[in-house]
């Protein structure tokens, strides 16, 4: 009897130190869901959420923004000031900002 073999997991092979618009909307759905209260997650389509959604279109008081913002600085070691996270107009603001950061980060500079 053979033991059943284990399923192989794909592992991303690109030397790219770029982040995909896809890997950074996933991790912003993912962090939405953990920071927004189940009454208000159920009125947002995380799906549908896309570069060109406006920030103010998300129920997010101050106080969720900034943990928001936390914790997408601590996912990907990209600073993200008070202001500028007030500032972000759209998803993709916030996108460009973190891949900008995120691969300044990841190089040293």
């Amino acid at each position: 009897m053979t033991s059943p073999t284990p399923t192989s997991i794909p592992i991303s092979t690109s030397t790219s130190s770029e982040l995909s618009d896809e890997a950074v909307l996933a991790a912003l759905r993912e962090t939405l869901a953990d920071v927004l209260e189940d009454d208000l997650l159920e009125h947002v389509d995380l799906d549908s959420l896309g570069r060109g959604t406006h920030l103010l279109s998300l129920p997010l008081d101050s106080i969720t923004l900034v943990d928001l913002m936390t914790r997408l600085e601590d996912r990907y070691a990209a600073a993200i000031s008070e202001e500028q996270a007030f500032a972000f107009q759209v998803v993709g603001d916030l996108m460009d900002h973190i891949a900008a950061h995120s691969a300044a980060a990841r190089s040293g500079r």
